[in-house]
């Protein structure tokens, strides 16, 4: 008897989880039908664009200018950036960049739902208000086609709308990677996969459309850590669905750094047990009394578990069936609806990612879902210890302050990802005095050693980072929290690339026999726009160096990055020794990378540079 009865239950839990991959399998082949409605034509919808904003004087720029460049009559669309609570300059950059700013003062009612709330009210108490309010994230880059495809949707008869919300992968690394690989997922596959049969999407707080109708009659009431979530659920409970726009989309960011991921991690995972244990039971007994399948249909959607909890409950379970049958507790037949489970989990991951027409470097992230999983479950372990779901707490972003800042070998090293320093070299731009920037490996490790000039010039230095995997790993011996380098081959197209979203010039210091001319006109290329100026000096010993006429052509060119490739540490010394009167933001020694950028040499293929021997690519070449 006891052993039909741990059958029973055994097989009662795979059913549960057979229930939940199963549904994701399902819209996993749905959104490969998945063809959205081309709702557009000549666009008369009236929308003010909200972008709540908390300290993102470094990012707002951006979005305010991505939102003006949309394929949408300015005349219809206004662009509001609500500076919530700030501490910095976001109201000035977010003014200069082209938006109206609201300025909102309220300590005791700080976070994004209190936020969006006061803007809407305001925004419904005008004389004559928007048809619609779009919310934008101020740190994210709406694509050309945002406004137009949520507009459309809502010309088609659609009150809520959302849409496809991915990750900008900016740094290359395998954490991003995998994370865009989730949000391929879960915005356009389970989304689409969901629209496909008639389901309606949830709001995921980035690109979403609310009309003024629905908001006079169902206002932001949601003020959590996961406030997207909230809404969504009283918005269904009201009757209210939620249309999937897949021909709109907005791109955002990942967290700064691994601090800053734990914590979202802990908001997001920890605000949706919140909602969960707060709200299915009121889904199920709504959908019951009603009777209502549709909110019978958004209980089975919410009950769901995230991906990486889904399947540590499939392996941990399969795993326990099987022992237990093998150990004749219990019969074969109960194991089978778990391991019908666990099956369906990486086909629908597969199956997924074909249907979002996916990359060949997010199948490659999947390798590292193993340490994902791993950090999914401290995750868990902290808050079952501890979470306050009212709690708001600001996202880091990229470029934000107070990176640990190590020693290694006496020489500084800031512990940031590529994000992070990048963000840090923006946020320099316009400002004084200069930041230098140094790029750090074994070789600057060994010349700081033996040479106290170079030392001391890398413990002057702003911001350094670790390029090499030596350093790297020296500073996980000293117990610090460095995990990853910053190669300097990296670092520095993407420093362009900040520098052209910031309107800011570019000087290419060094270099022979043409090869600055040569990265100057690729640069140009690839970012249009883009003032770059160039110069080769002669090749001659540091002291002999014609500096006053370098500052001259420097100053000339109105720049405010300088990249400096004179070798190691020759080009460290002259920035060094000229940084009081030179007229850039920031200054960076490239080394070898004017060459790279010119095509003149090549990078190590990516096994070498994982493997860390990138260095002797360079050495045989």
């Amino acid at each position: 008897m006891g052993r039909i009865v741990l059958s029973a239950a055994i097989a009662l839990g795979g059913l549960a989880a057979v229930t939940a991959t199963w549904y994701l399998l399902v819209l996993a082949v749905a959104a490969f039908v998945h063809r959205p409605a081309d709702v557009r034509g000549r666009p008369r919808t009236r929308l003010a664009v909200l972008m709540p904003a908390h300290d993102e004087a470094r990012l707002v720029a951006r979005c305010v200018r991505s939102l003006i460049d949309q394929d949408y009559p300015s005349e219809l669309h206004r662009l509001l950036v609500i500076a919530d609570n700030c501490t910095d300059d976001t109201a000035a950059v977010a003014t200069s960049a082209g938006a109206e700013v609201w300025t909102r003062d309220d300590p005791a009612a700080r976070g994004k739902g209190q936020a969006l709330r006061w803007a809407m009210d305001r925004l419904l108490a005008e004389p004559d208000p928007p048809d619609a309010v779009v919310v934008v994230d101020a740190d994210s880059v709406a694509e050309p086609g945002l406004l137009a495809g949520l507009a459309g949707a809502a010309e088609a008869g659609h009150d809520v709308v959302q849409a496809e919300y991915l990750v900008m992968e900016e740094t290359s690394s395998s954490r991003e990677r995998l994370l865009a690989a989730a949000f391929l997922l879960f915005h356009r596959v389970r989304f689409g996969g969901r629209a496909a049969l008639g389901l309606p999407a949830a709001l995921v707080g980035n690109g979403m459309l609310f009309t003024r109708r629905l908001l006079e009659t169902h206002p932001w009431a949601a003020f959590t850590g996961v406030e997207d979530l909230e809404q969504t659920i009283r918005l269904r409970l009201a009757g209210a669905r939620v249309h999937f726009a897949a021909d709109a989309r907005v791109r955002g960011p990942m967290a700064n750094g691994a601090r800053a991921d734990r914590r979202q991690r802990m908001r997001w995972e920890g605000g949706r047990f919140n909602i969960v244990r707060r709200q299915l039971p009121t889904l199920v007994t709504t959908a019951v009394l009603r009777p209502d399948l549709r909110l019978l249909e958004a209980a089975l959607d919410l009950a769901v578990p995230p991906l990486g909890l889904l399947l540590m409950t499939c392996l941990a379970g399969t795993a326990a069936a099987l022992a237990l049958v093998v150990s004749d507790f219990a019969i074969w037949a109960a194991a089978l609806p778990w391991v019908a489970a666990l099956v369906a989990l990486p086909a629908y991951v597969v199956i997924g990612l074909v249907a979002a027409r996916a990359e060949r470097r997010h199948y490659v992230a999947l390798f590292g879902s193993p340490i994902f999983l791993l950090r999914k479950l401290a995750t868990y372990a902290r808050l079952g210890r501890r979470f306050d779901p009212s709690r708001w707490e600001r996202t880091e972003r990229p470029g934000d302050d107070g990176a640990e800042r190590i020693q290694v070998g006496g020489v500084p090293i800031d512990v940031l990802d590529i994000a992070g320093a990048v963000g840090r070299i923006s946020a320099a731009f316009g400002q004084r005095p200069l930041m230098q920037v140094s790029t750090v490996n074994l070789d600057f490790l060994v010349q700081a050693h033996s040479d106290g000039e170079v030392r001391d010039i890398l413990r002057g230095c702003q911001l350094s980072v670790a390029d090499g995997w030596p350093v790297v790993l020296l500073g996980r011996l000293l117990g610090s929290s460095l995990r990853q380098r910053v190669p300097g081959a990296d670092l520095v197209p993407m420093a362009v690339a900040a520098a052209a979203e910031r309107g800011a010039g570019v000087f290419l210091l060094g270099g022979q026999d043409g090869v600055a001319a040569i990265a100057a006109s690729r640069l140009e290329e690839r970012h249009p726009g883009l003032r770059v100026s160039w110069y080769e000096p002669p090749v001659a010993p540091l002291e002999e160096m014609d500096d006053e006429g370098i500052l001259s052509r420097i100053e000339a060119s109105g720049a405010e990055l300088l990249l400096v490739g004179l070798g190691h540490p020759k080009q460290e010394r002259w920035i060094a020794r000229n940084r009081d009167r030179l007229p850039v933001a920031a200054a960076i020694g490239v080394g070898c990378c004017l060459d790279l950028i010119a095509g003149r040499v090549g990078r190590a293929p990516e096994w070498m540079q994982k493997a860390g021997l990138e260095w002797l690519f360079r050495l045989q070449q």
